[in-house]
């Protein structure tokens, strides 16, 4: 079995302050949250009161503060910290998040979570990961859609200041925009 990175391990730190000042400029990470960065040459943390270990993937995929209070909700029922999670678990619950206030418009249902999502441990050779050791998995009865290509069918909102229109609907595949190209920390003006 091949395993990518530390295989779960701590490893020291890459951050710069440079990265720091690239996620304060493209928004993922507020002015008022305050951060350090560690000591040369250390590998295991070791944070002082009231700070929190974090990683530059989770603000990427989604991770925000003020924490959304399910993402509180989540980490304290299973017992998790931010270094168990890994980038895709940071992103599967920004997500779920989405699918909940945006499209289904309410709040994030936690018995919702619990009937599409299981949380286990991520093992390495036969033990779990101490950083990453919680992997995300769907509940076994859970179908992702397939053919959902053939349940279609039309709809009219109502037009008024209270809806926000939906784009025109465009026969044929979807045209490639520049910003299909642009990703991550450099998509925009600097100044957005």
């Amino acid at each position: 079995m091949s395993v990518s990175g530390a295989g779960g391990k701590w490893m020291t730190s890459s951050v710069k302050r440079e990265n720091i000042e690239e996620l304060r400029e493209a928004g993922y990470l507020a002015k008022e949250i305050v951060h350090r960065l560690l000591a040369e040459g250390q590998i295991v943390p070791t944070p002082e009161p009231h700070e929190r270990v974090v990683f530059l993937t989770h603000f990427i995929r989604g991770l925000g503060f003020p924490l959304h209070p399910f993402v509180h909700e989540l980490m304290f029922y299973y017992g998790l910290d931010f270094h168990d999670l890994a980038p895709n678990f940071i992103l599967n619950i920004s997500a779920f998040i989405v699918v909940c206030e945006a499209f289904l418009r309410i709040p994030p249902h936690f018995g919702l979570w619990l009937k599409t999502f299981n949380v286990k441990p991520k093992l390495v050779r036969g033990q779990q990961a101490e950083c990453g050791g919680a992997m995300l998995g769907k509940m076994p009865n859970v179908t992702w859609l397939e053919g959902w290509q053939s349940g279609w069918f039309y709809i009219t909102q109502p037009r008024d200041t209270n809806w926000t229109a939906a784009p025109q609907f465009r026969s044929g595949v979807p045209m490639r925009l520049t910003s299909w190209q642009e990703k991550g920390l450099t998509w925009g003006a600097s100044g957005e």
